[in-house]
């Protein structure tokens, strides 16, 4: 019998901000946080499920909390749904994932909704490793770099698969299931952040393994009409060898890659203040048969296009 490992659970739901000192303080390697109710009212949440390899968390505070936050074994990336936050003295803008570095780092966030993800760092430096071509070791990240466009929906679709099983998925897991996971995980993390080994940081070395030359081109002409076979050149591989190794990192084929990212740019625009039309917005993501497009998106996102333009103009 294969081992498993268990998904814990904890959701802390209080009106007083000493009991929400005492959660952010369990969830976290911190010093000296403070939780300021700011007002009547004050009510905070917190979500955590997950092992020690990969687990989500999710907050939400009327209030204001502070302190010093250590990442420990972990990667952390943050990112704000709304409210106000401040990493490292620096403004956290909503939407984007920010990367704690390894260190302790001020924090302050305030009214705020945010999401977590902690990835165990020894997976990440192991990835990072095969996808760059060096050996394992302690990374050095772009500070404060914050993913955009292709980039930031690959993230994305990064976040949604893995939520999907973190959060409805069993108790218990395989373990081999949770490594994979977290290796999942931890390449994406890796492609929306600029990397390289902290020996090599002078030159700030990227990733240069054909992998990541395949990865780079596909998102870099991600709403152009590419082929399997433009990748694969791009690269110097094989199809057959950019599928595998794309099946390896993002546990699918690099046209359906290709397909979610797309997806995920159109609906990035359905839910903005564009003028453009639907037609205009999946052209623009690079989908050319418009006939097929809302039911891929449906069937990615559970509603047509028109749906999701509808909820967004009506909030």
């Amino acid at each position: 019998m294969s081992e498993s490992m268990r998904r814990t659970r904890q959701v802390v739901e209080t009106t007083d901000p000493s009991v929400a000192a005492d959660a952010i303080a369990r969830t976290h390697v911190s010093h000296g946080v403070d939780v300021d109710p700011d007002g009547a009212g004050f009510v905070f949440e917190e979500r955590v499920r997950g092992t020690r390899l990969l687990s989500l968390e999710s907050t939400t505070c009327t209030g204001v909390v502070s302190g010093t936050i250590e990442p420990g074994s972990a990667m952390t990336l943050v990112w704000l749904k709304s409210g106000r936050g401040h990493v490292d003295g620096h403004p956290v803008a909503i939407g984007g994932p920010v990367l704690y570095r390894n260190g302790p780092q001020p924090v302050r966030f305030e009214a705020f909704q945010k999401d977590v993800i902690r990835i165990d760092r020894e997976t990440v430096e192991a990835v990072a490793a095969e996808r760059g071509g060096w050996a394992p070791g302690p990374l050095e990240f772009h500070p404060r770099h914050v993913p955009e466009g292709p980039t930031l929906a690959a993230w994305w679709l990064m976040v949604r698969t893995v939520a999907a099983e973190v959060l409805t998925g069993p108790d218990e897991v395989p373990v081999e299931r949770e490594q994979e996971l977290t290796r999942f995980a931890a390449s994406g993390l890796l492609t929306a952040i600029p990397h390289w080994p902290v020996e090599q940081a002078a030159q700030q070395t990227p990733a240069n393994s054909r992998f990541a030359r395949a990865e780079a081109f596909l998102l870099e002409h991600a709403t152009e009409q590419v082929t399997i076979t433009d990748v694969a050149e791009a690269a110097g591989l094989s199809v057959r060898g950019v599928q595998a190794a794309f099946n390896r990192h993002h546990g699918t084929t690099p046209l359906a890659y290709l397909r979610r990212i797309r997806l995920l740019l159109a609906r990035e625009q359905l839910q903005s203040e564009s003028d453009q039309s639907i037609a205009e917005i999946a052209r623009n993501a690079g989908f050319a048969h418009l006939g097929r497009f809302a039911g891929t998106y449906r069937d990615e996102f559970g509603e047509l296009p028109r749906h999701t333009r509808r909820l967004a103009r009506d909030q």
